[in-house]
């Protein structure tokens, strides 16, 4: 039962969408236990059963392997397998994401039930609109009946779901996509609209905070440190998605070089002093913001004509990145996705 348990855990939460730390926030364990499941490096507890089922969606029979996968299990995993595999070409950006979302435009008509897979188009349509956006790379210039038809069938698909999905996550997700392509597509009322009914953090009244207090009184410190721990790692991915966002429009958009360079290095400071505990932080978000804020401060010197003083910032970030305490795949990997958005973005100088 362990290794099929441990394929199927893992089947399911993909075919869901889920990576193994929201998995594990739903089930209150910690990533590292989702990955022993996973990997059949251990077994969920029999008590786990039925909250794991519930959080994929499944029957505890599927689960245990007494099912064979539905028919709607089988066409989610084929149709992600087709859009990795389109993402892994070697092509532009922008035409992948452009064929990505025609593909799934088509399956979407065709399997019009499966939520899954139209939370999937929207969110692709929402990356394709950066590239369409006329204000950033308008990859689309002389195609926009083309991709005004692929916004317009997004939007009306995520309705749609947003009217009669039960899952709370794929709704959210949904409405924070469709807020994108309104934005992108400059109807700024209607994606104020979709924003205004997602969760904020503004109040500070989130249930993470709660249930660790509510661990604590209920089974101790102990075991609160549990949740302790993977709450950060939520944290660290919210951390790194806002410091991304400020160091992306100072970097394009403030015409001061110096004022643009200081908030980079303020987003780049808070990422590191954050990951000083590397057990306390998802490794792959970490890379992912040291990447793109370097990426920042770099636009952010070219654009003001000082290519000596990018190449510098180029060498001191690998020399950097060559002395931390990172697997030396993971320092290539840094690397090569830092050399691969130059690439992309030689066009703008």
């Amino acid at each position: 039962m362990g290794t099929t348990l441990g394929k199927n855990i893992k089947t399911y939460r993909k075919n869901k969408g889920l990576t193994q730390e929201e998995l594990a926030d739903l089930l209150n364990v910690t990533p590292q236990a989702v990955s022993k499941w996973e990997s059949e490096n251990g077994l969920p507890d029999v008590s786990m059963l039925i909250p794991l089922a519930q959080a994929l969606g499944v029957s505890t029979d599927a689960l245990l392997g007494y099912d064979s996968l539905s028919e709607q299990d089988e066409l989610i995993s084929r149709v992600k397998e087709t859009v990795a595999s389109m993402k892994s070409s070697g092509d532009r950006r922008d035409q992948k994401a452009l064929r990505v979302s025609e593909y799934l435009s088509t399956e979407t008509s065709l399997n019009p039930g499966c939520f899954e897979l139209i939370k999937d188009y929207v969110q692709e349509t929402a990356d394709l609109s950066m590239y369409a956006d006329p204000m950033l790379e308008n990859c689309f210039p002389d195609e926009t009946d083309r991709i005004k038809k692929l916004y317009q069938d997004a939007i009306r698909k995520g309705a749609y779901l947003i009217s009669h999905c039960n899952d709370r996550s794929l709704i959210e997700k949904t409405h924070y996509a469709v807020a994108w392509i309104y934005i992108h597509d400059k109807d700024f009322d209607n994606a104020r609209e979709h924003i205004n009914v997602l969760p904020s953090i503004s109040s500070n009244r989130i249930k993470e905070k709660l249930s660790m207090e509510l661990t604590f009184f209920e089974s101790g410190f102990d075991k609160m440190k549990g949740d302790i721990k993977e709450n950060s790692v939520i944290l660290f991915e919210l951390v790194c998605s806002m410091l991304n966002t400020f160091a992306e429009n100072y970097g394009w958009w403030c015409e001061d070089k110096d004022e643009a360079l200081e908030i980079c290095d303020w987003c780049e400071g808070i990422v590191k002093a954050f990951a000083a505990r590397k057990d306390l932080i998802n490794m792959r978000h970490y890379l992912r913001a040291r990447r793109s804020i370097v990426f920042f401060k770099l636009v952010a010197v070219k654009k003001s004509g000082d290519d000596k003083g990018a190449e510098a910032l180029y060498g001191q970030f690998v020399k950097e990145i060559s002395q931390e305490d990172l697997t030396d795949e993971e320092k290539e990997k840094i690397i090569e996705l830092l050399n691969n958005d130059i690439a992309h973005y030689s066009k703008y100088g």
